[in-house]
């Protein structure tokens, strides 16, 4: 077990240093692409869905945030408006048309460092 875990944490730290931050800037919208956010309808349950495609290590699909990698944007990557895409997750084959398709806002500057002068003491 011990060396499986030390295999494991050693893609992990290939992976670490590999990574490097996304520059959303210039995204695409004429296509999903990494960046944008994507408005679909589930052709299942006919409701509307939206999902934000973000970077390989970005995932939170309980707010709609998937990453490129993962089925679900696998199968929307490259797609314009109206495209149909199907994939299969867990066993289960979903059906959906692609509706709309913006670019992601872009993220929040961190704040500038403040300098605090040390205070007096007597």
């Amino acid at each position: 077990m011990q060396k499986v875990l030390m295999r494991r944490k050693s893609e992990l730290e290939v992976q670490l240093n590999r990574a490097r931050g996304t520059d959303f800037t210039d995204v695409r919208t004429d296509v999903v692409s990494i960046g944008t956010k994507v408005a679909v309808h589930d052709m299942a349950n006919q409701k509307a869905v939206v999902f934000s495609i973000c970077g390989a290590w970005d995932s939170d699909p309980d707010n709609g945030v998937i990453a490129y990698l993962s089925p679900i944007g696998q199968a929307l990557l490259n797609h314009p408006v109206g495209t149909e895409v199907e994939f299969e997750l867990h066993s289960t084959k979903h059906k959906f048309r692609i509706d709309g398709i913006e670019a992601l806002p872009p993220a929040p500057k961190p704040a500038e460092p403040v300098e605090v002068e040390a205070a007096a003491t007597e």
